[in-house]
């Protein structure tokens, strides 16, 4: 993947967009925190299994921008704006075409 992958909980979902941090920073794949600015490209993941029970993460790629008003209220600082491929499975995603 080209962009960085970064956790996230995609309870956090509203339309477009994912709450990615109440913080301004958010955790990387490998551990690492991540400093969060408006403009930045990301995939977020979250950890999913199939209904076979094998690892079929959930993937949402776009770009991160300050939370909204309406969800500073709940903590949240950094949202990421999903781009045209929306939230899908890790098994869907072709190789190297992310």
């Amino acid at each position: 993947m080209s962009q960085r992958l970064v956790r996230a909980d995609f309870n956090g979902l509203f339309g477009d967009l994912l709450c990615i941090s109440h913080a301004d920073t958010c955790r990387a794949d490998d551990g690492t925190e991540i400093r969060l600015e408006a403009g930045m490209q990301l995939t977020a993941f979250e950890d999913n299994v199939d209904e076979d029970g094998q690892r079929d993460n959930l993937l949402a790629s776009g770009t991160v921008e300050p939370s909204p008003d309406w969800l500073t209220c709940n903590g949240s600082r950094w949202v990421l704006r999903l781009d045209q491929r929306g939230v899908r499975h890790e098994s869907d995603v072709e190789p190297w075409s992310e």
